[in-house]
């Protein structure tokens, strides 16, 4: 379909293909509101008319949208207008906006509450999007332009690549628990017949037919997926939100989970959650190689594994390679005792040789 120039402009400023979706369904909502169907239309009167409509829609949606939606709803339409050289009096039109309001959505899921909801689905797909989900901090974001090739082994757990050749690209982990769950997925996928190869999602849609072309999940649907296991976890509601987001709750975990150990690298840590790195130099003067990154997640690997089963041997191994790094330690200083040992009668044996030299003289 050719797009009209002032959409193609308007488009031409947005990055991603989920953007240039979400900000094109704002428009279209804008252009019902006026009951228009011809996008130039929105472009035909001057810039004070313009403008006044702008606020008359702003105003309206006060009484029907989130305080904290609105900006989000107007900001697509504001971009339209500066693309196509409406001049808009901005300042103006942001103090028309509510004020925010405190949301809820801050808490975090415990382990007892992602147990639950493993218990609460037999379906192989879900408890691996949880368990991916909880233990590599993945945005839900992630998931629709996750391919195979994204997600490779790295010792017993995953590396995830997110965000492939864009400027949010970030590597994150997946503990063994859920890379056993992910490839459990996957064999399923292959005895329904799907051919997998490299290109193939990550996550896909529900089939009927697994040998058909695969599609993969959009973040509705995971949300949709994990809603449905929550039936047994408690939640507070406050205002139109709950204390803990569907989905997002699994990420507050990761982060949880990651930074409460009191020998945790936050900026390492902010890595692996795809954020900024906590001193703001370190982005360009301390690129963090993956093995570090790799070394620090391993640390996190026991509260990061969910069922009781894999918590304990997770933390089994984790103690006896902590036992034999402190033997392997305790033998290295053993030997540089004996040497400095041996050094020392080396240098008291020639000692006492010079000293035997000087009484043969006197």
């Amino acid at each position: 379909m050719v797009l009209k120039r002032c959409v193609d402009v308007f488009l031409q400023a947005l990055g991603s293909t989920k953007t240039h979706k979400n900000y094109l369904f704002q428009l279209d909502k804008f252009m019902v509101w006026n009951k228009l169907t011809d996008y130039d239309d929105l472009l035909k009167a001057d810039d004070k008319a313009i403008q006044r409509n702008l606020e008359d829609y702003l105003i309206y949606l006060k009484d029907r949208k989130s305080a904290n939606y609105i900006p989000s709803i107007i900001a697509p339409i504001e971009l339209f207008y500066t693309m196509n050289e409406v001049n808009l009096n901005s300042k103006r039109l942001h103090k028309l906006f509510p004020t925010r309001t405190k949301t809820g959505g801050y808490g975090s899921y415990t382990r007892e509450h992602i147990q639950s909801m493993l218990d609460n689905t037999n379906k192989k797909r879900t408890k691996a999007l949880i368990l991916f989900l909880a233990s590599s901090g993945c945005r839900v974001g992630v998931i629709p332009e996750l391919k195979l090739k994204h997600i490779t082994d790295i010792k017993d757990c995953k590396q995830v690549l997110c965000y492939e050749d864009s400027r949010e690209e970030y590597t994150a982990f997946m503990s063994p628990e859920s890379s056993k769950a992910f490839d459990d997925y996957l064999e399923e996928r292959q005895q329904d017949h799907e051919k997998l190869t490299p290109g193939s999602p990550a996550f896909r849609k529900t089939y009927l037919v697994g040998s058909f072309p695969s599609e993969t999940m959009e973040t509705g649907t995971v949300r949709l997926a994990i809603t449905i296991t929550l039936k047994d976890v408690q939640k507070i509601k406050k205002g139109n939100r709950f204390n803990i987001s569907v989905v997002h709750g699994l990420r507050k975990y990761f982060n949880m989970a990651l930074k409460s150990r009191h020998d945790s690298n936050l900026s390492l840590c902010e890595k692996m959650m795809g954020h900024s790195v906590t001193v703001p130099l370190d982005n360009h003067y301390a690129p963090f190689s993956i093995e570090s990154m790799f070394k620090e997640y391993r640390k996190s690997i026991p509260e990061l594994s969910i069922s009781k089963e894999w918590k304990l041997k997770e933390e089994l191994k984790q103690n006896k390679e902590e036992t034999k790094s402190s033997n392997d330690r305790v033998s290295e200083e053993l030997r540089s005792s004996k040497e400095e040992i041996a050094e020392m009668k080396e240098r008291f044996s020639s000692l006492e040789e010079i000293i035997k030299r000087l009484s043969e003289k006197d």
